[in-house]
């Protein structure tokens, strides 16, 4: 990328971040963190991979809750921008790696939450991720986050993964399901007006997978 190029991304993903920043953690997030709540499982000290924590406004929830969290984004302008916003006395909870998720080996995590992030994984890479997550998740733990559906606006986009409802679920063999929620509506995104088609999953790692 030529340097002007790359002064116009920088710019735009601070703009997305202070944009991202205001909003209030994710549905998703919270649902997962109330339901491991209720199975009494969110004990301090657990630990959770973002994937993809770009403004951070979720990662500093996880902290916050008690997690220890590795903040993982293939943008180093994304761990700057966290790197400000998160309190002192979090900080120790924290590790942040800037790497992409198609070249990253996960360490063992007790949730694994992606959001919004795994549709842009290149789609030639994307099961070899999916493995490698489905093997981070320690027995019993969870991972939480969406898939894009083949309807979403952003379809056109052949550097992204796009998946249909049968293939969705098909990724949710193994686990037990705890959402499965489709989601085709119009809406808005950062850069404007956008149909949005999109599954929500939170799924559970058996105690024993074979």
């Amino acid at each position: 990328m030529a340097k002007g190029g790359a002064v116009d991304w920088t710019k735009k993903s601070l703009a997305y971040y202070r944009y991202s920043s205001k909003r209030p953690p994710r549905e998703l997030l919270r649902l997962v963190l109330t339901h491991l709540e209720w199975e009494k499982k969110a004990r301090r000290g657990l630990s959770a991979i973002d994937l993809g924590f770009g403004g951070g406004t979720d990662t500093l929830e996880l902290l916050q809750r008690g997690w220890r969290v590795l903040a993982i984004d293939g943008q180093p302008t994304a761990a700057e921008f966290l790197d400000a916003r998160v309190p002192r006395h979090q900080r120790r909870s924290l590790t942040m790696l800037v790497a992409s998720m198609e070249e990253l080996e996960l360490p063992p995590a007790d949730l694994v939450y992606a959001s919004f992030s795994l549709p842009f994984c290149s789609p030639d890479r994307f099961p070899e991720v999916w493995t490698r997550i489905r093997r981070a998740i320690r027995p019993g733990g969870h991972f939480a986050g969406q898939l894009f559906g083949v309807r979403d606006s952003w379809r056109t986009n052949r550097s992204m993964c796009f998946h249909s409802r049968e293939q969705a679920l098909k990724l949710t063999r193994g686990f037990s399901v705890e959402l499965f929620r489709e989601v085709d509506e119009e809406g808005q995104a950062f850069s404007g007006p956008k149909h949005w088609h999109f599954f929500d999953l939170i799924l559970e790692k058996p105690l024993r997978s074979d």
